[in-house]
């Protein structure tokens, strides 16, 4: 028997009959709260009956915990396929914890034979439980609650209990839910809060193993014209990658040109993969937001027998990712050396802090915006990560898309995993530059992305406003000196944690015996501090977004 949560619905119950058969009746069920709510020309978010019919029974013949296999996380998967390798470790279960506006569009059908329990077979698009972005197909109820009410258990509770139950509180606008996800792992490792971020590896990888073995190279992109220079030492040097200088002589019409050369570190678990997700990512915004980053050369892979040495200019074995070498000073660089430096180098008229900052923001804030529009979040914005490119026009480009994911599917692109680098829970971040309980795009708990669902998702929970967040501490160090050093910057962030992120409200405990100078944001009626109060406020709803930020009165 189905019955919608949130839109009337023809289901099927059981009654007893003298005989004490049971007898089914086709009655109509309309929940008291759904006030004449329907969705009859809507989608829903559903598995093609006869798969989920299928997964519904192997439910039933088994405990609640050994469920879902191929639900939570197969992606672009068929999913009438079972991998033959996936097992079950026993407790290992997720709850999640959700509160919805009524009604909330949903369909439940009993979890069990004996019309027990309750399951999620589908989710009304557009209605509340699909705006959420917290709820999949397969979630098996465990309890609810209204408004200063108790909490109602439902897990072995009779399925008509459940719908009465569900449909009581009237007047009551909002119900809880706790639900149960059930999560197919190899080991009981994937239980810590990094298990998402474990398994989006894992799966690479063993992705990658069953591939052929194919070298990867840009064309036009040889060996034999790039050289490694390795005179001076790394450039750079990360937790997974290494970044070189480097030049390129395969292009007859420019001459030999200036690069920038990156490899993964040897023996550093998912170097190798977060290098290969780093050049699919800047394939991307190299065809989708050009410009927005350092321009993107191509990459060249070498094998076994074709690797040579760094100490003699040549590329070793593995991945290598090359870009033009437009200037090597970031923003951090150039800024710890005095706002002339910074506007000397940008080609900005106005060296004052006031007039850096709206440089430096605006041509931030344009290029962030521009990522977005094409589903990027970078998730490691500061001003290391912004060159200034002096051989172009003194331009600020966005660098390192190391740690960035790709969020909304590119359409035209034949991948397999049209999504990078996205996962719930907490991923990379950079902690001086976030929120302490933000380290994530996707909260922990919310449906695991995939090609279908991923608009949904963005929509929900807008993860693009992570890298506001980091925009708006870069304009604190912009606008103002004494927060450009970093153990300044940390004792900063710290205090803001502590006020939950009120900006005006440090700046009051602020006075000029604390040695900052705020004249930056106080101009303009403190046009600054509101900019920076929009950027880092904790709720993503209320927070702006970096298009939306480009017409803000900081610009004046």
């Amino acid at each position: 028997m189905a019955f919608a949560i949130g839109a009337p619905a023809i289901g099927r119950l059981f009654i007893h009959d003298t005989t004490d058969r049971f007898v089914p009746r086709r009655i109509r069920l309309t929940p008291l709260h759904a006030r004449d709510v329907c969705y009859p020309h809507r989608t829903r978010q559903t598995a093609s009956r006869p798969v989920f019919r299928a997964r519904l029974a192997a439910r039933r013949a088994v405990p609640p915990r050994a469920f879902l296999q191929g639900l939570f996380g197969v992606g672009s998967k068929d999913e009438e396929e079972a991998d033959a390798t996936a097992k079950v470790v026993d407790e290992v279960k997720k709850r999640v914890t959700v509160t919805l506006t009524r009604p909330m569009g949903l369909v439940l059908e009993p979890l069990t034979e004996k019309n027990k329990g309750a399951i999620v077979t589908e989710i009304v698009e557009n209605g509340n439980a699909d705006l959420s972005g917290m709820l999949q197909v397969g979630d098996v109820l465990l309890s609810c609650s209204f408004e200063q009410s108790e909490e109602c258990r439902l897990e072995n509770a009779w399925y008509e209990n459940i719908v009465d139950e569900l449909a009581a509180e009237t007047d009551c606008t909002t119900i809880t839910l706790v639900v149960e996800r059930v999560v197919y792992e190899d080991d009981a490792d994937m239980l810590t809060q990094t298990a998402n971020s474990k398994r989006y590896w894992e799966e690479k990888r063993a992705a990658k193993r069953k591939a052929p073995k194919v070298l990867r190279r840009t064309p036009g992109v040889e060996p034999k014209d790039v050289r490694v220079e390795i005179g001076k030492g790394a450039l750079g040097s990360g937790n997974f990658g290494t970044v070189f200088r480097g030049t390129f002589a395969g292009d007859s019409q420019k001459g030999t040109q200036d690069v920038i050369l990156k490899n993964a570190k040897a023996d550093v678990l998912a170097a190798e993969e977060l290098l290969e997700c780093e050049m699919d990512l800047n394939y991307h915004v190299h065809a989708k937001a050009r410009g927005a980053c350092a321009r993107f050369m191509g990459c060249l892979e070498l094998g076994p027998k074709d690797g040579g040495e760094l100490y003699n200019g040549t590329l070793t074995e593995g991945l290598w990712l090359m870009w033009a070498n437009e200037g090597e000073n970031t923003v951090e660089s150039l800024m710890l050396k005095g706002s002339s430096n910074l506007a000397t180098a940008m080609r900005c008229d106005d060296a004052t802090e006031l007039g850096v900052a709206r440089h430096a923001m605006r041509a931030l804030l344009e290029n962030l915006a521009r990522l977005h529009e094409v589903g990027v979040v970078h998730r490691d914005v500061k001003p290391a990560n912004v060159i200034v490119a002096e051989r172009d026009e003194g331009k600020l480009k966005l660098i390192d898309l190391g740690a960035a994911a790709l969020c909304l599917p590119d359409e035209s692109a034949n991948a397999e995993s049209p999504l990078l680098n996205y996962y719930p829970g907490v991923g990379p971040a950079d902690p001086r530059y976030c929120r302490d309980d933000e380290m994530f795009l996707l909260p922990e708990g919310a449906p695991r992305p995939t090609k279908e669902n991923a608009a949904k998702l963005w929509r929900a929970h807008q993860p693009a406003k992570f890298d506001c967040v980091s925009a708006g501490v870069t304009l604190l160090q912009l606008a103002v000196v004494g927060l450009r050093p970093p153990a300044n910057l940390d004792a900063c962030v710290s205090e803001l944690e502590k006020m939950n992120w009120d900006v005006q409200r440090w700046r009051q405990e602020k006075s000029a015996a604390t040695g900052y100078d705020f004249a930056a944001l106080d101009a303009n009626g403190g046009a600054g501090w509101a900019l920076v109060d929009a950027l880092v406020v904790p709720d993503r709803a209320r927070r702006v977004s970096a298009r939306d930020a480009l017409a803000h009165a900081f610009f004046g």
